[in-house]
């Protein structure tokens, strides 16, 4: 028992000792939180550039999927089945 009291002793006694050398700068706190709020800027600023990119990239596929259509081929609004996609509305209807 006499011998775990005294390492603990010593070991107490030599971080209070190495705890009294160290001094912090008074702007420690400000330096190192205008160092975190720098590095959240830097993601926010990469993750809107990442997602800009890809909108881009997506935009561009669709134009170009959509610059390939024929104008005789119509997808979206196929009038060649049995009158569906077609609204037909008798004369002067409107």
């Amino acid at each position: 028992m006499n011998v775990d009291t005294s390492a603990e002793d010593r070991l107490r006694s030599a971080l209070a000792d190495a705890a009294e050398t160290v001094h912090e700068a008074p702007d420690a706190y400000r330096r190192a939180q205008r160092h975190w709020q720098r590095l959240e800027l830097r993601r926010r600023a990469v993750m809107v550039s990442l997602v800009l990119v890809l909108v881009i990239l997506a935009c561009a596929a669709g134009i170009w999927a959509l610059s390939g259509a024929s104008p005789a081929e119509h997808v979206v609004f196929d009038d060649r089945g049995h009158g569906r996609g077609v609204l037909r509305l008798a004369p002067g209807a409107l």
